[in-house]
């Protein structure tokens, strides 16, 4: 078990006052037996009405709607949460008594997570067929490999703009961000047989400089004797108690943290992120 408390406090700063349209903010955890949600606290300046709901990944959303104009919108996130990772040899152990492959119905329901179009798939499988590992690996080895693999032969390269890389783009430049790497490792499940989904949530990171963290992003895939595992590649992480989840879906394009729009005649904007994830127990 460990405890953390986590700060995300975004910042927009308009040149001139600008209206705010509606905001959606995927800041709130779900809850379950790998991580217990303690306290939630959300402030908003200006003020805003906001309401609750769930997606149709089930995640939390906060939906906040703003009255008049501001030249700054302040949003900040507080959590404090606990993780109750497994470990290796926990996965090992339900691995020998759990089927490995997919049911007709199991087949069904994943199918959001487990498509992949057959250009990516190709490309995938050219990138995982030059491991110079041995060839009998089982499929839960073939997972971990590619992780590592893709911890070790790309460059991490930070990239402010939004969007994401696709899978064929990281592997011409063998670099990319975070929310790249999960893309990739999503296509190396699907590739392989299994689903993959994105997650976005926060890591811990011994030593950081206050603010200096940031929203992170990794891939999880669905093996049936174990359920949904954690692969960050980017950190060569499985599982591991480091890593806070706040939502998950399909693909990362249904998922940024925070979302909105404003109005205002020749108005900019600039953005400034500061995360902090103190680990206290």
């Amino acid at each position: 078990m460990s405890l953390f408390q986590i700060r995300h406090a975004t910042t927009y700063t308009f040149s001139a006052p600008a209206s705010l349209g509606p905001h959606t903010l995927y800041l709130r955890p779900r809850a379950d037996h790998r991580m217990k949600l303690n306290a939630s606290r959300l402030s908003l300046s200006p003020p805003a009405d906001v309401v609750w709901r769930n997606d149709l990944y089930g995640n939390s959303v906060a939906i906040a709607r703003f009255e008049g104009q501001t030249q700054k919108l302040e949003i900040i996130s507080e959590l404090d949460v606990e993780t109750f990772p497994r470990s290796e040899s926990q996965r090992r152990r339900l691995l020998e008594i759990g089927e490995m492959f997919y049911s007709p119905h199991e087949l069904h329901v994943l199918f959001p997570f487990t498509d992949i179009d057959p250009e990516t798939r190709a490309a995938v499988l050219g990138w995982i067929g030059r491991s110079d590992g041995p060839a009998d690996k089982s499929p839960y080895e073939r997972l971990l490999e590619c992780a590592a693999r893709i911890r070790h032969e790309f460059d991490y390269r930070p990239r402010y703009e939004p969007g994401v890389q696709t899978p064929q783009e990281t592997l011409r430049l063998h670099s990319g961000t975070c929310r790249d790497f999960a893309e990739l490792m999503i296509a190396c499940a699907r590739s392989l047989g299994f689903a993959g989904r994105f997650v976005t949530g926060y890591v811990f990171t011994p030593n950081a400089a206050p603010g200096s963290s940031s929203p992170h992003a990794w891939a999880e895939t669905y093996i049936p004797a174990v359920g949904w595992i954690e692969l960050d590649a980017t950190n060569g992480l499985v599982d591991d108690g480091d890593l806070i989840p706040i939502a998950s879906a399909s693909q990362g394009t249904d998922l940024t943290p925070i979302s909105g729009t404003f109005e205002g005649m020749g108005v900019a904007s600039s953005m400034h992120i500061e995360v902090d994830v103190w680990k206290t127990a």
